[in-house]
């Protein structure tokens, strides 16, 4: 502290030094622990400070950089030797790298038997890959389609794929269809036959994207619970159950009056 003689008053020094300090400083005439201690101060008290509030300056800068940005600091002497400007090269090739994962794919692609191997199992052991079996002819299968390139325009980290059910697997009934299979690690994870688990022929993306969710698939969706949950599981079964049986109705109705 600097007291004023009959004033009473005192100001502490904050520690930084004065114009012609910093120009004996640099010519080496003295030191900035010298100068310091001159005033009294313990010097590793503000050093240390300023070494943070430099250590935060760069960091500051080097948030706002991207990899070609950091590749140019090398040439700058403030950053020549700087563990911090290598750490942050390697935490934005690892973002680079996250974010050309989770933008791989993007569509639903049709693939042929001689491409399964490739596509999908071996595929499977970077990604979730989502097989759908379809035939044309059938308006379910129509219906996974839709749903499917939705999703795919959205977690584009998933790759999703179809396949003629007659190519994929030999014989397969199409009372099966549609078919999805889901495939991780090189190997199937879990499947789905028809569309009896997500509403049948009145399924939407919303259940499709739900049952990816709720079996790990998908990681981000923003649905937090069933779409058509209407809470207890019980009154979901006969919500259902009553609905088919009204979807029967109207297809009696429908056939009473062609007839």
């Amino acid at each position: 502290y600097l007291s004023m003689q009959g004033s009473g008053t005192t100001y502490a020094y904050s520690g930084e030094t004065t114009e012609w300090e910093d120009i004996l400083i640099s010519k080496g005439i003295t030191t900035k622990e010298s100068v310091l201690l001159g005033k009294g101060l313990n010097p590793e008290d503000f050093i240390k400070k300023e070494e943070v509030q430099t250590e935060e300056a760069e960091e500051d800068k080097l948030d706002s950089y991207d990899i070609d940005a950091l590749d140019e600091l090398e040439d700058e002497e403030e950053f020549a030797d700087s563990k911090m400007l290598d750490s942050y090269r390697q935490q934005r090739l690892q973002e680079l790298k996250q974010q050309a994962l989770r933008n791989r794919f993007g569509e639903l692609i049709e693939i042929v038997k001689d491409e399964w191997i490739r596509e999908v199992t071996e595929c499977s052991n970077t990604c979730a890959v989502v097989v759908h079996l379809y035939e044309n002819s059938l308006i379910e299968c129509q219906i996974v389609d839709e749903a499917m390139k939705n999703l795919a325009s959205r977690f584009r980290y998933i790759k999703f794929l179809k396949i003629k059910s007659t190519q994929a697997i030999e014989n397969w009934p199409e009372k099966n269809l549609p078919t999805i299979f889901v495939y991780e690690k090189g190997a199937l994870k879990f499947q789905m036959m028809t569309l009896n688990k997500v509403g049948g022929k009145t399924a939407n993306v919303n259940d499709f994207e739900w049952f990816l969710a709720s079996n790990g698939v998908i990681h981000d969706s923003e649905l937090t619970e069933n779409p058509r949950s209407l809470g207890d599981p019980k009154q979901v079964k006969k919500w259902n159950g009553s609905r088919r049986r009204s979807d029967d109705d109207d297809d009696d109705d429908v056939n009473e009056d062609s007839d």
